[in-house]
C-alpha cells in the first residue's frame, strides 16, 4: 500500500510484515528509505562499496535496480547505510537517476 503526501515528497509502503517504509526525496537525486527493523542485510563488493540493502521484511534494495517514487521510476546508482540515530530505526539514502 502506497501512502502519497504532496506537501512533504514522502511515500509510505508496508513490509511484508505490516512495518511502515518512509520514502522521502531529499534533492534531485537521492532518495532516503527508513523503517523500524529489528535487523538488516547489506552486501558489498571488492572495494568495499555497499551494493545490497535489505530491511527485515522488505524491501531489498540493490546498485542497478529500481525503485518508484514520486510517479517516477528511479535508477538506484548508489547506496548509503546511515548509522542508526535510534534503536530498532534503519535507514538508507538511495543516489538515483532516471
Amino acid at each position: 500500500m502506497y501512502i502519497y503526501n504532496k506537501e512533504t515528497l514522502m511515500d509510505v509502503i508496508k513490509s511484508r510484515y505490516g512495518k511502515d517504509r518512509s520514502i522521502e526525496k531529499l534533492g534531485d537525486k537521492r532518495i532516503r528509505i527508513m523503517g523500524e527493523s529489528k535487523f538488516t542485510r547489506a552486501s558489498q563488493n571488492k572495494e568495499g562499496v555497499v551494493t545490497m540493502f535489505d530491511f527485515e521484511g522488505g524491501p531489498c534494495y540493490n546498485v542497478g535496480g529500481t525503485i518508484k517514487h514520486q510517479k517516477t521510476t528511479w535508477k538506484i546508482e548508489e547506496i548509503i547505510v546511515e548509522e542508526p540515530k535510534y534503536e530498532g530505526l534503519s535507514s538508507v539514502i538511495l543516489k538515483v537517476n532516471f
